[in-house]
C-alpha cells in the first residue's frame, strides 16, 4: 500500500476536520491487517473521529486492499513530544521530562532557543528547571493529578 498516496488523499479531509496527521502506519492485530491513522487536534471525540473515519474510508476505498481495516485514532492523553518545534505547541501544558539529571513532571513555561523552562512542584515549592532540549531523553505530555 502506498502510504504517501493515502496521505495525499486524506490531507484535505483532515484540514476540514481541523485535525493534523500525527502518524500513519500499517499493522497487524488479532489476525487483521490495519491501516492506523493517528490524528491530533482540539476535537478528538469519538463522534468526530467516527465521521472522519467514514470520510477517509470513502476517499481511499479504491486503493485500500480488501483485507485492510481503517482505524482513525487519537495519540492519547500521554504522547511523546517528538521535536523541539512540536514542544512549542505544549507551552503552558503539563509535561513529563527525563534526562540524566531529572525525572520530573511540570508545566512547560517557555522555550528560548533550545532551552525548555519547566516549572515543577517539589513538595509544595515551585522551581523552574532550565533544560536543554538535546539533554532530554524522554519528553511527553502528562496528566496532572
Amino acid at each position: 500500500m502506498n502510504l504517501e498516496l493515502v496521505k495525499e488523499r486524506i490531507r484535505v479531509i483532515l484540514e476540514h476536520a481541523a485535525l493534523e496527521l500525527y502518524s500513519i502506519r500499517t499493522k497487524g492485530e488479532f489476525g487483521m491487517s490495519i491501516l492506523e491513522i493517528v490524528v491530533d487536534g482540539d476535537d478528538l471525540s469519538t463522534d468526530h473521529l467516527g465521521e472522519v473515519n467514514r470520510k477517509i474510508n470513502d476517499a481511499i476505498d479504491d486503493i485500500l486492499p480488501d483485507h485492510y481495516y481503517v482505524e482513525v485514532a487519537s495519540p492519547g492523553a500521554i504522547r511523546p513530544i517528538r521535536s523541539l518545534d512540536e514542544a512549542h505547541r505544549y507551552i503552558g501544558k503539563y509535561i513529563h521530562f527525563k534526562s540524566d539529571s531529572f525525572n520530573e513532571e511540570g508545566t512547560l513555561e517557555k522555550i528560548i532557543d533550545n532551552v525548555l523552562y519547566i516549572k515543577v512542584n517539589l513538595k509544595g515549592r515551585f522551581k523552574t528547571f532550565e533544560v536543554k532540549y538535546e539533554e532530554i531523553s524522554t519528553l511527553e505530555t502528562a496528566i496532572k493529578f
